[in-house]
């Protein structure tokens, strides 16, 4: 109800955003999200990293850092969705994700979600209320059964070791895009170019396993220029910084430019600067040839502003960087904080004040209903959003828009505060008689030990490499001190049954909105 009421005062009185027109007092603005891969905050200057980002130190400087954001979920699809639809990720209902969890069992989210063609999404919305919408970039939200390679694939085949110079081959992989392209067009986009359908792997092709920022951002220019009589929105998103490694350059800034998602591309690409001046600009800098990358995106932030600013569409556009989720230590994979808490800044000359920072809790829940707030798009119950609208905090008000985050993850569900989070970990009832019989399941590693617990995720390389760093994670009960234990190095449960208790009671009652989602005893 306050999201609704907040909507209707910003349709009817004047707000910061405002332009003077007698024929259009409220003018859209437009939306551009820059959503990166894989990157925690040691992959920014401005956050303490090592390494050189000057433009995104600028963004930060110029615009709202939010110091607290977090995701719902800390692998790729699950994260986008929440980002894209507003909702939870185990609120999903596609056929394949219905499959795996019928109702009434435990669902198990991890890179098994996606958007749903008859459930609304934030660029179906604003493409039904004026707005052109745009797709560059890598999706991971629909057709996961399109990246298995063989036979039974929709998608042409070659070899691994093909060479996309071939025109055969060539034309293979161009058709395979073309197909992604028009996959994606039905969830309300106008314009799609440029796309992943997943991880580069997922194009099983060796020469074509490499980032290519360059022919991104040329997509994301094509789009702009075409749609600058606005309003528009663009989801643009990257590859960088998830694997294969860009920190090793032969997968990114020393690999062939032409090799592309949708294979050999003859001609060249002029929006960023040569990627050897990047090499050499990072060097000069003083940082390690490793991190060049991280310059290289920047790069490409920077270009995109700048084009902005070229079309003097700056004060008419916001600009929103963040992260699907982070990569350091125990964080991708689980349900701390270095995977939950992502860089976000936000760009919008003269609506958000220089400078400004937010430190209360966000979620990337709250994404959509924001962007629909400051778009003048009423919120209606078949929307199905989760999240709550955060317009006043890139007004400058210091507001409280939510004292708890909710996350979930394979077998893993949390409820976080400012000072505290809790994590519980159960299993589904078969699961869980096969552990009390002293059943024991399988490592990631041939060889190895078999384990006590299975992994949290189906995903087992994920799982292996999350538990080698988290001495915690298979443990059923966690409850971490974040303003004294910001790396949740100690799990302190059992020691205060007054934090422990009202932080259970909250996830049983976020858990019991699932309906016909068990977990345990927390939803009896």
């Amino acid at each position: 109800m306050f999201l609704r009421i907040l909507t209707l005062l910003v349709l009817v009185t004047p707000s910061a955003f405002a332009k003077d027109s007698a024929k259009d007092p409220i003018k859209k603005p437009n939306i551009i999200f820059i959503l990166t891969d894989d990157l925690s905050w040691d992959s920014l200057n401005f956050l303490g990293g090592d390494v050189h980002t000057p433009r995104l130190n600028k963004m930060a400087e110029e615009g709202l850092y939010l110091s607290d954001f977090n995701v719902t979920s800390t692998v790729c699809s699950p994260s986008r969705y929440s980002f894209l639809t507003g909702r939870y990720p185990g609120q999903a209902q596609s056929d394949s994700f219905m499959k795996i969890h019928p109702k009434g069992s435990q669902t198990r989210v991890e890179n098994n979600v996606e958007l749903q063609p008859d459930r609304s999404n934030i660029a179906k919305i604003l493409q039904q209320n004026g707005y052109k919408t745009g797709f560059v970039g890598k999706s991971h939200v629909v057709n996961h059964q399109w990246l298995k390679h063989g036979p039974k694939s929709p998608m042409e085949q070659y070899a691994k070791k093909a060479d996309p110079q071939d025109p055969q081959v060539n034309a293979k992989m161009q058709r395979n895009h073309q197909k992604w392209v028009e996959a994606i067009k039905p969830y309300g986009f106008d314009y799609v170019d440029g796309v992943y359908g997943a991880n580069l792997r997922e194009l099983y092709n060796e020469t074509l396993n490499v980032h290519n920022l360059d022919w991104s951002v040329h997509k994301a220019f094509e789009f702009i220029e075409q749609s600058k009589d606005g309003p528009f929105y663009l989801y643009f998103s990257t590859t960088l910084h998830h694997g294969p490694t860009p920190k090793n350059n032969q997968f990114s800034l020393k690999a062939d430019p032409r090799m592309t998602g949708e294979g050999f591309v003859e001609a060249g690409f002029s929006e960023l600067p040569s990627r050897n001046d990047v090499l050499m600009r990072n060097k000069k800098a003083g940082r390690k040839e490793n991190m060049a990358h991280a310059l290289w995106l920047d790069d490409g932030v920077g270009a995109i502003i700048d084009k902005i600013k070229e079309l003097k569409l700056e004060e008419d556009t916001l600009i929103i960087f963040a992260s699907d989720h982070g990569s350091y230590r125990h964080g991708k994979a689980t349900l701390h904080d270095y995977g939950m808490k992502v860089p976000f800044i936000m760009l919008w000359p003269g609506t958000i004040a220089p400078g400004s920072k937010y430190d209360g809790l966000l979620a990337n829940i709250d994404l959509v209903p924001t962007l629909l707030d400051i778009a003048g798009v009423e919120m209606l119950p078949e929307f199905e959003i989760d999240g709550v609208s955060f317009k006043e905090v890139l007004d400058g008000k210091n507001i409280t828009v939510r004292d708890v985050v909710y996350s979930e993850f394979g077998y893993s569900r949390a409820v976080k505060t400012k000072e505290w989070k809790y994590i519980a970990v159960r299993y589904p009832e078969k699961i869980q008689n096969k552990i009390d019989k002293g059943g024991k399941f399988q490592p990631f590693k041939k060889g190895a030990p078999l384990l006590d617990f299975p992994y949290i995720s189906r995903n087992s390389h994920l799982g292996h490499y999350a538990s080698a760093k988290n001495p915690h994670y298979f443990e059923p009960d966690q409850l971490y001190n974040l303003a004294t234990d910001p790396e949740e190095n100690i799990n302190i449960y059992g020691q205060s049954p007054e934090i422990e208790k009202p932080l259970k009671t909250k996830l049983s009652k976020w858990l019991n909105t699932f309906e016909g989602r068990p977990f345990g005893e927390l939803t009896q």
